[in-house]
C-alpha cells in the first residue's frame, strides 16, 4: 500500500508508525511541507496520509503553505481518504473539517493520562485502549474543538478533545504516539519556550515517567498502525464522500 506522509518540521517524522508500515511492506512517501513541497491533486493512488506534528499553528493561514494544506485537508477528508493526525495534524485536521483552534487551558508537557470515552469501545483502532486510562507523550499549546460529525474517542478533564473519528479510517490525537526517548530528549534539547516552561524539576519528572510509560504508549501504537493499515486496505476501493 502507499502512504503519504505530511512533515512540517524536519525532527518531527512519522517514527515508529512509519517504521511499522515499512516493515510491513507497505510504501511512504513524504511531502515537506514547510519546505514548498508540493500535495498530490488526485490522491486515487493513496491509502492514507499522516499528519504529522510541528511547531506552526493550525491558525496560521498567513503562511501559505499552511493555507493550502487546510484547504487540500477539507478535500480529502470530503473524498474518505484514510488519516492519521498526530498533534498539529489533528488541529489541522479539525480545522480543515470546521473545528476552531484555540490556546489550550493547560500546555500538556510531558506524560498525561487519556480516557476512552463509551464511542470507543466499538472503534476499530480505539478500542485496544486501556479501559481506565492510557498515559501518553504531550507537547503542545493549543487544543481544538471538535467539528460537528466527529466522534470523541478518548479525553482528558483539562483538555477534552484528544482523539476524535471523522469519517471511515480518519483519526485525529492530540498525542504523540510515535516517539521513543531519542526523540523526546531531541526535543527538549530543541525546546528552549517548552523546558522554561517546565523547569528542572519538571523535565526530571518527565524523564522518570518516559521510562515508566513509553513501553506501553508504543504498545499500544503498534496495536493501533495495524488496525489502521487494515482499515486502509480495506477501505481503498470504498471511498465515498461523508
Amino acid at each position: 500500500m502507499n502512504f503519504l506522509v505530511l512533515q512540517h518540521l524536519d525532527i518531527e517524522s512519522p517514527a515508529l508508525i512509519g517504521d511499522l508500515l515499512r516493515e510491513a511492506g507497505h510504501h511512504l512517501h513524504t511531502a515537506h511541507v514547510y519546505a514548498g513541497d508540493t500535495l498530490p491533486a488526485n490522491t486515487d493512488h493513496l491509502h492514507g496520509i499522516i499528519i504529522m506534528g510541528g511547531p506552526q499553528s493550525a491558525n496560521d493561514t498567513h503562511l501559505s503553505y499552511i493555507r493550502d494544506e487546510l484547504l487540500w485537508l477539507q478535500k480529502r477528508i470530503d473524498e474518505g481518504v484514510p488519516m492519521l493526525g498526530i498533534c498539529l495534524g489533528a488541529q489541522l485536521m479539525a480545522k480543515a473539517a470546521g473545528g476552531s483552534i484555540m490556546p489550550s487551558p493547560v500546555r500538556e508537557l510531558g506524560w498525561f493520562p487519556v480516557y476512552p470515552t463509551a464511542e470507543a469501545a466499538a472503534d476499530p483502532l480505539f478500542s485496544a485502549l486501556p479501559a481506565t486510562e492510557l498515559t501518553v507523550f504531550q507537547w503542545h499549546g493549543e487544543t481544538f474543538t471538535l467539528p460537528d460529525h466527529a466522534t470523541l474517542l478518548a479525553t482528558h478533564p483539562d483538555v477534552p478533545a484528544q482523539v476524535f473519528r471523522l469519517g471511515h479510517c480518519q483519526y485525529g490525537m492530540q498525542f504523540h504516539i510515535e516517539v521513543d526517548a531519542s526523540i523526546i530528549e531531541n526535543w527538549i534539547a530543541l525546546g528552549t519556550s517548552e523546558c522554561a516552561h517546565l523547569g528542572n524539576s519538571g523535565l526530571n519528572t518527565l524523564r522518570q515517567h518516559t521510562t515508566a510509560y513509553l513501553p506501553d504508549m508504543r504498545s499500544f501504537c503498534r496495536r493501533l498502525v495495524e488496525a489502521w493499515q487494515h482499515a486502509c486496505a480495506n477501505n481503498h476501493n470504498k471511498r465515498s464522500p461523508l
